[in-house]
């Protein structure tokens, strides 16, 4: 899947969000071309599978399982931000 004009590549930014969930010092593995299970080292199942998909501009976001929108793509930082608060055990 192709990003709209002027985004990047879909595989591109799962690829730099994984790294950048890694750097973060969580757990990342792209498990389907637009899907990567996130969590945080030794907390067991506490984890989440993140999707990147377009929005109804077809904008590509990322998404969390429960279908609501993480942020744009292409703001990584801002999505492992949110993603880390999410996984990471009190």
């Amino acid at each position: 899947m192709m990003a709209a004009k002027g985004q990047e590549d879909v595989h591109e930014l799962c690829r730099r969000l994984s790294m950048a969930c890694g750097e973060a010092g969580l757990t990342a593995e792209e498990i389907a071309p637009t899907r990567i299970r996130v969590g945080f080292p030794g907390a067991g199942m506490l984890a989440e599978i993140i999707r990147c998909m377009p929005d109804a501009s077809e904008r590509l976001h990322w998404w969390w399982s429960w279908g609501d929108p993480i942020c744009p793509a292409e703001e990584i930082e801002k999505a492992v931000t949110m993603i880390v608060h999410v996984v990471r055990p009190e």
